[in-house]
C-alpha cells in the first residue's frame, strides 16, 4: 500500500483566492491551481524570509519536501505572471497550525470543485449578508442593472431578519457617458469606480454581497470596501445566505466578466 499524504501543517489562512489579468474575459483565460500548501510554502519563504529548515519545521514536513512544493508554487505564479494566467487558489492537504488566523481547529482536506470554489465563512455571532435581486426574492444575474439589495440580518448562523434597500444600477446612470479613460479596462475608469462606489454605499455595514454575476471592476471596487464578494448559480436569495452561513456556498469566479 502506498503511505498516507502527511497533511502539511498551514500557518495563514488565504483572503482572496482567485487573481485575473484585468481586462480579459474569464472565457478567454487559462488558470493554474495553487494548492493552499503551495501558497503557504512562498508565504513563508518569500514573505516572512524564514531559512528552508524552518520553513520545513513550520510545515511539518522534510526539506526536499518543502522545496518540491516550493518549486511547484512559483513555477505556477510565474507561468500566470509571464503568460497572463488567472491564478486559482484551491484544494489541497493540509491542517492548520494553531496560530492560523480564522482557522478551524479541524484536520482535513480543503473542498475542491471542478470549475468553482466553496465559500468558507467562519462563524460569527451577528453579521449582514446582502443580496442583490431584481425582484426581491431572488439573486439576479447581473450586478449593476440590480434595484434591489436584500440584507439578511444573520444571527448564531440564523437568518433573523431581512430588510430590502435600494440599490444604485444602471438604472440611475442612464444618458451619461460610460467610456473608459484611454487605456484603463472596462469597469475599472474613474467614472465606472465612481458609480461602483455609490452602489457600496448602501451595504457598508454587510460582510458580504451575493450576485449572479458582475465586472471585474465592480467585483474589485466592492472588495476595496472590505466587503466580501461572493458570485453564485443559486437562484434564491434566502438559500443563497444560508449556504454561505454554512461555509458552503459556490463561488463560481468564471461569470465574472
Amino acid at each position: 500500500m502506498p503511505r498516507p499524504h502527511k497533511c502539511r501543517r498551514v500557518g495563514h489562512v488565504p483572503g482572496v483566492t482567485y487573481f485575473k489579468p484585468a481586462g480579459v474575459p474569464m472565457k478567454l483565460l487559462e488558470e493554474n491551481s495553487l494548492t493552499v500548501e503551495e501558497l503557504e510554502a512562498v508565504r513563508l519563504r518569500d514573505i516572512e524570509r524564514l531559512e528552508q529548515n524552518d520553513c520545513a519545521a513550520a510545515m511539518n514536513i522534510s526539506r526536499p519536501t518543502f522545496q518540491r512544493v516550493l518549486i511547484s508554487a512559483r513555477a505556477k505564479i510565474a507561468d500566470s505572471l509571464l503568460c497572463g494566467k488567472a491564478l486559482r487558489v484551491k484544494g489541497g492537504h493540509y491542517e492548520f497550525a494553531a496560530r492560523a488566523p480564522g482557522a478551524s481547529e479541524d484536520r482535513g482536506i480543503l473542498p475542491s470543485v471542478e470549475g468553482d470554489s466553496v465559500v468558507k465563512n467562519k462563524k460569527e455571532s451577528k453579521l449582514k449578508i446582502a443580496v442583490v435581486s431584481d425582484d426581491g426574492v431572488n439573486v439576479s444575474q447581473h450586478f449593476g442593472r440590480a434595484p434591489w439589495y436584500l440584507v439578511f440580518d444573520v444571527e448564531d448562523g440564523k437568518i433573523t431578519g431581512t430588510e430590502k434597500r435600494p440599490k444604485m444600477g444602471h438604472h440611475d446612470f442612464a444618458g451619461q457617458d460610460a467610456h473608459s479613460a484611454e487605456g484603463a479596462p472596462h469597469g475599472y475608469d474613474r467614472e465606472s469606480q465612481t458609480r461602483h462606489a455609490g452602489m457600496a454605499g448602501a451595504i457598508l455595514d454587510c460582510k458580504a454581497v451575493i450576485a449572479g454575476g458582475m465586472g471585474m471592476g465592480a467585483y474589485d471596487s466592492i472588495r476595496s470596501f472590505n466587503i466580501e464578494v461572493v458570485v453564485t448559480d443559486v437562484r434564491s436569495a434566502e438559500e443563497a445566505v444560508k449556504l454561505y452561513v454554512q461555509g458552503q456556498l459556490p463561488n463560481l469566479m468564471e461569470r465574472l466578466h
